[in-house]
């Protein structure tokens, strides 16, 4: 210990010796132990226990899907069928299902409109969670029946009761039924999207026979030893009998037991996570690099200490220790830093996380994730501290401690170190910022394309119809009808476009169709398109062109002619060199003529691949919704008619809830925030990859100049100019530059591949744009790192070069 306790004060001291060179490394290392320690905390919560249940590695989740499909693309089971899966099973000890439903709090002094979860009674047992306040669901709540009762979350809890322990017993309406209030869900424990408000009970009776919902979300306990693949086996010929019995009806559907770590996240969410890891990790070994590099001319420039200490008996065993104490000395100072940027970075992470992931999965610097950056940083200062320690122990004695030890020359061995370390570190970061291109190419084109409508100065807000009037479909057209003339008169209104979605929001339905007049084929292989029923002056309000044809008037009512309007994507994909007008369209088992078609937006949240913005817009009289969206144009500042609108609305219907009332572009912003998020991550770690080998060129470069002190005043003196030496030490640097861009594009295509092959659900070709601009500002960063070494050598006397000192 006391021998341990002497190389770390020695290796303090050391490195306050030299703090310019100690700071430039410690701030190197910093930025790459940063950028891991974020990512491992994204790590942790994302991928490792993502859910916020106990016991995760003893739940399943049943999903049901087409043989082939991707499990990112599988849905949900309907009632009858997790009812027969529960009974056939015997390696499950409780399972739930679940859905999700949107209904109106009233009775209030201003209704609201919740996210509700409508679960089987065994909801909490199966999740391992049990209220905060009062308790959870028994088997009798659920019956058809029973006296409604509901659970609030700890969120709703505080923002809509401010945290009333008096809640428990009190009644609450939802959807004109009431309920009573029996607990509130613990603090840390989110449902599943985490922007549920509540949850009540019901057995689903009334949907015990209905084969065609597929929306329901069934969580599974096995029991002890039981495996995933048991229970699949198990329930094999359940799964089968069912498929062939209602194929005609729904397709081939199979069922899929998926561990809670298939289930979130999906395929696509781990191969995105996995890459940004390679990517972090290629960071930091730049980052090990460019310190290796600054630590071998430290090593370098105290080659007679080390030779004095070793003529004085001190072994070669005892001095490599002590030099890679001072390495791990400036690792774990280099870990402090970065484990403090690193809490910066997962804040601003935090922050763009959407609401309705659960806070378990946001990231967090846990001991965990704090125990595994010490052990990086550990691990960092023995890589980048292992190579210098054994070259400085490497010396001839007789050569070291004699006189042309002072300012000669680095050996031939160190020189090719030193350059291994150079263009190692260009090939990487290469390879680094040109796979992170593509990734923030492809994230760019997903979130900044054209959206193909005019967001600004749109107000939105959305609203779930108050059962009574949607009781006939007649009584639910005039509703719309009366919102939509009351928001329409409120002042600075310029125009009001009704929907059933908001575009680039997420969950926007899709639907299949055939294209009359061709083969009926299979209902699982017909093509699908985006779904939208609006209002006759949705296109006008959006600044959507109708590019052929017409928009919907308001002659296209319930007892005229089913029409629709078809995107400009569907158009070229289902009917390319033709003229689309007055062909026929099946869609909800309605045959529909084409009236128009209009220019292709955006609807989804991010652009997929294989997806050309195909849409179907329905007349809003023709198919009524009863959950509609409102995007109100004004001219100036949308959010100053946010309360006339509301008022608008209760002027109509005094208990209608108005949800979600802000501008289009701040709903799309929140949308897109955690990709967003992730392409700044991208964007900020490229900078920092550049920075670094820029600095690792100049600190070779540097130290490579002031050992060629003597032999630069040689030159000099025999009548070199300054141009001559400039371009002698500029040559060296853009030589190693070119060698490490050279052998970093086999290593480029290499990552592009992987990218490419990993992330499929975006659209982004391969070119030599990428490559080529980066190659080129390495180079150019090289330049500039040449030249100031070489400048100032230049600009040393000969005399001065020459004097021993």
């Amino acid at each position: 210990m006391d021998t341990l306790a002497q190389d770390l004060r020695f290796g303090l001291r050391m490195l306050l010796k030299t703090p310019v060179v100690s700071a430039v490394a410690a701030l190197s290392l910093a930025l790459g132990i940063a950028a891991n320690a974020a990512m491992f905390g994204l790590l942790d919560g994302f991928l490792f226990s993502p859910m916020p249940f106990a016991d995760q590695h003893e739940m399943v989740v049943l999903r049901e899907g087409r043989p082939g499909e991707s499990t990112d693309l599988s849905g949900g089971v309907s009632i009858p069928e997790f009812r027969a899966y529960v009974e056939a099973a015997r390696t499950l000890e409780s399972a739930t299902a679940y859905a999700l439903e949107t209904a109106n709090l009233t009775g209030r002094d201003v209704p609201e409109q919740l996210q509700v979860a409508v679960a089987t009674p065994s909801l909490f047992e199966v999740l391992g969670v049990q209220p905060a306040l009062g308790r959870g669901f028994r088997p009798e709540d659920g019956a058809e029946g029973a006296g409604g009762v509901v659970v609030l979350t700890h969120d709703f809890w505080q923002r809509s009761f401010v945290a009333d322990p008096g809640v428990l017993g009190a009644v609450v309406t939802l959807d004109g039924r009431p309920h009573t209030v029996v607990g509130v869900l613990p603090e840390d424990v989110d449902m599943v999207p985490a922007d549920v408000d509540a949850v009540r009970t019901s057995n689903f009776d009334a949907t015990a026979d209905d084969r065609s919902d597929h929306g329901h979300i069934a969580f599974a306990r096995l029991r002890p030893g039981a495996e995933p693949e048991q229970l699949a086996r198990e329930l094999a010929g359940v799964s089968e009998r069912m498929a062939v019995e209602f194929q005609e009806s729904e397709g081939d559907r199979r069922l899929r037991v998926l561990s809670m770590s298939e289930f979130f996240p999906g395929t696509t969410d781990r191969q995105l996570v996995t890459l940004l890891t390679f990517v972090t990790l290629f960071g930091l070994l730049i980052a090990c690099a460019n310190v290796a590099n600054l630590l071998l001319g430290r090593a370098e420039a105290r080659q007679k200490e080390v030779s004095v200490r070793t003529a004085l008996g001190a072994g070669r065993t005892r001095i490599v220790r002590q030099l890679l104490t001072e390495s791990v000395v400036l690792g774990m100072v280099a870990g402090v830093g970065g484990v403090a940027l690193a809490f910066w970075i997962v804040e601003g992470l935090r922050g763009a996380m959407p609401p309705q992931m659960p806070r378990s999965m946001w990231p967090v610097l846990s001991p965990g994730v704090l125990a595994a950056t010490v052990a990086v940083s550990v691990a960092a200062g023995v890589l980048f501290g292992l190579a210098p320690a054994v070259h400085a122990t490497r010396a001839d004695l007789r050569e070291a401690l004699g006189e042309g030890s002072r300012g000669g020359t680095a050996s031939r061995t160190r020189k090719r170190l030193r350059n291994v370390f150079v263009v190692g570190e260009f090939a990487v970061a290469l390879a680094l910022l040109t796979s992170s291109a593509f990734m923030i190419d492809a994230f760019g084109e997903a979130l900044s394309g054209d959206p193909g409508f005019q967001a600004d100065g749109l107000l939105t807000f959305q609203v779930a119809v108050l059962e009574g009037r949607a009781a006939e479909p007649e009584g639910l057209r005039a509703y719309h009808r009366e919102l939509e003339e009351a928001v329409a008169g409120v002042p600075g209104v310029q125009g009001v476009a009704v929907m059933s979605s908001l575009p680039r929001a997420q969950g926007n339905p899709r639907t299949r169709y055939e294209v009359g007049g061709r083969p009926v084929v299979e209902p699982e292989n017909r093509p699908a398109a985006g779904i939208q029923r609006v209002n006759p002056d949705y296109f006008a309000t959006m600044g959507i062109e109708i590019l052929r044809g017409r928009g919907f008037t308001d002659a296209d009512r319930s007892d005229s002619e089913p029409v629709l309007v078809i995107s400009q994507g569907l158009a070229d994909r289902e009917f390319p060199g033709e003229d689309p007008l007055g062909r026929s369209l099946t869609v909800a088992d309605e045959s529909r003529v084409v009236v128009g078609v209009a220019a292709s937006i955006q609807q989804d949240r991010i652009e997929l691949a294989g997806r050309a913005r195909e849409a179907v817009y329905l007349p809003l009289a023709q198919s009524p919704p009863t959950r509609m969206s409102f995007a109100v144009r004004v001219a100036g500042d949308p959010t100053s008619v946010a309360g006339d609108v509301r008022r608008a609305v209760w002027s109509v219907e005094p208990d209608q809830p108005v949800a979600a009332v802000r501008t289009l572009q701040a709903g799309i912003d929140e949308s897109l925030a955690g990709p967003r998020a992730l392409r700044v991550f991208l964007m900020a770690l490229s900078g920092i990859a550049l920075v670094l080998a820029a600095m690792g060129i100049y600190g070779v470069l540097a130290h490579a100049v002031a050992q060629q002190r003597r032999e630069i005043g040689i030159r000099m003196a025999l009548g070199a100019g300054r141009a001559t030496v400039v371009g002698m030490v500029t040559r060296t640097g853009l030589g190693l530059a070119g060698v490490g861009v050279a052998l970093g594009v086999p290593l480029s295509a290499l990552m592009y591949l992987g990218v490419r092959n990993m992330l499929t659900i975006f659209e982004f070709e391969a070119g030599l744009a990428f490559p080529a601009t980066i190659g080129g500002a390495l180079v150019a960063a090289s330049v500039v790192a040449t030249w100031l070494p070489a400048r100032r050598a230049s600009a040393v006397s000969p005399v001065t070069a020459l004097r021993d000192d």
